[in-house]
């Protein structure tokens, strides 16, 4: 007997789309096909429903621990299954930075006691901590390595020396925030003396072309899978096109890279690591969703009201994502952008492959059964007071985008509807990781 059946679904696959039921059994998806006048203990009736697996955000800051007045794990985990996202990978610039054994299981146990959604964690390089790093990495503990060449939120910049112990010591996936500090050391001095200025030219593309010529140049020494966060600029587009079939490097993209440009965004709310970019940067970005980008993220990275309306030198970077990652993407796909069948590649099973996240991202025999059911073409308008992350505003609020999922499950059981949560903390898992590559 299955413990639930999903009938008359449209699955959405990168390979196509199929109209069947699924038998939920022991949380994962036991069959696909014509289920009927089979027993099971529930069903749902999702005739003119586009069933989608769940989303993986493998870039999120729930700041957790250190900064709950920002986001925790339960807060941020709400706000991720309000959204359909059921499987996230958490960044390590918390406080403390996770930078060690302890921290990661510091974390984690935070993690396990609140997130209602499947979670990964990071491990942040550091001078020093790349043997340390590497054991939780070969334990499939850490889900890989983030590095930051840039300055940004927490105290985890590298230098280049760092940068190079850890792609000779490291094994696994290494995340880098591609901005080089040198350029933006000589571009916030050149600022100093404004009181409001440009945030994308003191961050100007410069910077991230130069700290992804590094990244190739490194790669070719020591090849790495090394996957480049928040790509933004057409520049680094160009530079990777002639690399990236010959090294092991992916990209991603993030929803605020692809909506919003400096035309539109203005001021601290929109204030971000690496910066939001011009129009032409921004349709480039598009553009490389159809081949060139491997994965869909948020870099859902929440600071206070109070902390965005400082000036300028004192207002932090990061703007929250996680809950409105999928319903932007279903507007694009709604307006004939993209296809479902590439957006569920993008944000479901790219990055369950590239993290090795086991059971994650697709709709199959044998996979966890998270999913998410969506009404086509249904359209709201976001509402600050609906959002579920705890600083309570986001840069889309006022913008028409799909509804709230209908339905959210995370290993067959439902943790949100209509965009109200109906799970318990503490009821997510970490995820389990695959085998590192022969490589590693």
């Amino acid at each position: 007997m299955y413990d639930r059946i999903i009938r008359h679904a449209t699955i959405v696959r990168p390979e196509g789309q199929i109209r069947a039921d699924i038998g939920i059994e022991d949380g994962k998806i036991s069959a696909i096909g014509e289920l009927d006048g089979q027993a099971t203990r529930a069903e749902t009736n999702a005739s003119g429903l586009v069933l989608l697996p769940g989303f993986v955000d493998s870039h999120v800051h729930f700041r957790c621990p250190g900064h709950p007045a920002k986001e925790d794990w339960f807060s941020g985990s709400k706000a991720a299954a309000a959204g359909g996202v059921t499987s996230v990978c958490d960044m390590p610039n918390t406080s403390p930075p996770t930078v060690s054994r302890k921290d990661w299981l510091q974390k984690e146990a935070l993690a396990a006691q609140q997130s209602i959604v499947d979670y990964g964690i990071w491990a942040g390089a550091a001078a020093g901590n790349a043997e340390e790093i590497s054991e939780l990495i070969r334990e499939r503990l850490a889900c890989g390595v983030k590095v930051f060449m840039g300055a940004t939120t927490g105290p985890l910049l590298v230098d280049d020396n760092t940068l190079a112990e850890h792609f000779q010591l490291t094994p696994g996936v290494m995340g880098v925030h591609a901005e080089d500090e040198t350029v933006l050391s000589h571009f916030r001095d050149l600022g100093r003396g404004q009181s409001t200025p440009d945030h994308s030219v003191l961050r100007p593309p410069e910077a991230a072309v130069k700290a992804v010529r590094r990244l190739i140049e490194l790669c070719e020494t020591w090849p790495r899978e090394v996957h480049i966060c928040h790509l933004s600029t057409a520049a680094e587009l160009e530079l990777l096109r002639a690399q990236k079939k010959q090294l092991p490097i992916t990209v991603e993209v993030c929803t605020h890279h692809l909506w919003l440009s400096t035309q539109n965004a203005l001021g601290n709310w929109m204030k971000c690591n690496p910066p939001i970019r011009d129009e032409a940067d921004r349709l480039a970005m598009w553009e490389a969703l159809e081949g060139e980008i491997d994965t869909l993220a948020s870099d859902h990275a929440p600071h206070t009201k109070e902390e965005k309306e400082r000036g300028y030198w004192d207002a932090p970077s990061g703007i929250p994502g996680v809950e409105t990652t999928l319903p932007l993407m279903l507007r694009g796909v709604w307006e004939g952008r993209l296809s479902l069948e590439r957006l569920v590649a993008l944000g479901a099973e790219r990055p369950a492959q590239i993290f090795a996240l086991q059971g994650k991202g697709r709709i199959d025999v044998g996979y966890d059964a998270d999913m998410v059911l969506v009404e086509p073409q249904a359209m709201r308008t976001l509402q600050a007071r609906d959002l579920q992350t705890r600083v309570g505003w986001s840069p889309f609020a006022g913008w028409k985008m799909a509804s709230a999922p209908s339905e959210v499950l995370v290993r067959g059981r439902t943790v949100a509807r209509e965009g109200k949560i109906v799970a318990d903390a503490g009821s997510g898992r970490k995820i389990p990781l695959g085998p590192l590559t022969k490589a590693d």
